[in-house]
């Protein structure tokens, strides 16, 4: 299995898992013996992780509030 992300920053899954042993967490980076390397690509990449997630959460919004409307119409 592999992710790649697209153009929208959406992340894609391909490949198949079946048994679900073909995840990874990335933890074979974390045992490296490189936690300074790690931890200062982590420092460097934060802002850029933040900006993606709140692009995504902004592209969501209008989805999320139509998802509540209809909550609200199955209620009454």
């Amino acid at each position: 299995m592999s992710a790649i992300q697209d153009e929208l920053g959406n992340i894609i899954v391909t490949g198949n898992d079946t048994d679900g042993k073909n995840r990874q967490f990335l933890t074979e980076i974390m045992e490296s013996g490189k936690d300074q390397q790690i931890l200062y690509e982590l420092y460097k990449e934060t802002a850029r992780v933040i900006m993606l997630v709140r692009d995504r959460l902004e592209r969501e919004k209008p989805i999320e509030h139509k998802l509540e409307e209809i909550i609200i119409e199955e209620e009454n």
